[in-house]
């Protein structure tokens, strides 16, 4: 199994904290049956800032200490970079990720209150640079709470949607799980990620 979305990386993000978090996240990952994972540290966000460079040397160091430790997982690089009207721009010079390099799947994380006007149109544009947007935890955001019907067109128009186990099973309450179950029943969504911080969630 593996999860591709995951802030396994240490000391960069608001997921594991040092390497000993990272440890027990990979060895939870294990246990669960995970044998890969895509590391998405977030980026541009107002708070944290990973760029492509650094996010594939952190990954390098965090395999390097897997295999010391006798852990069988990999981790391949990736990005949760924020939506914004620059990122195609960002991509062009380097800054932006894809998942796992490849230069096919590129993570879009909305902001938690709104979908910002632009957002059809650049999703747009990005698939007119040959990427596939997949939108990250859209169950999660509260205008798509109020009105599902924007993520409709948006997948309509070829973006993809992760969303998170733990909206699945509840853990962020029966509201996001309603929605979250629409989506999934109505084929509004294509992957179910951990976006783990911490062995917590």
């Amino acid at each position: 199994m593996i999860d591709i979305h995951c802030h396994i990386l240490p000391g960069i993000d608001d997921g594991a904290q040092h390497e000993q978090a990272c440890l027990s996240m990979a060895k939870e990952a294990v246990e669960e049956g995970i044998t890969a994972i895509i590391a998405t540290p977030h980026h541009d966000d107002g708070k944290y800032e990973n760029t492509k460079a650094d996010i594939i040397e952190f990954v390098s160091h965090v395999n390097e200490l897997f295999n010391e430790e006798k852990i069988d997982l990999k981790v391949f690089p990736g990005q949760e970079p924020r939506i914004s009207g620059e990122i195609l721009e960002k991509y062009e010079n380097g800054e932006i990720l894809t998942l796992n390099d490849t230069g096919k799947y590129l993570f879009i994380e909305l902001p938690h209150d709104h979908v910002p006007r632009y957002t059809e149109r650049l999703l747009y544009d990005i698939q007119l640079k040959g990427l596939t947007p997949i939108i990250v935890h859209p169950e999660r955001n509260h205008e798509i709470m109020k009105a599902p019907g924007i993520i409709y067109e948006l997948v309509k128009d070829g973006a993809l949607t992760q969303i998170t186990a733990s909206s699945v099973t509840g853990h962020f309450g029966k509201q996001i799980r309603q929605l979250t179950m629409e989506l999934i029943e109505n084929n509004l969504t294509h992957f179910v990620a951990s976006d783990a911080h911490n062995t917590d969630k």
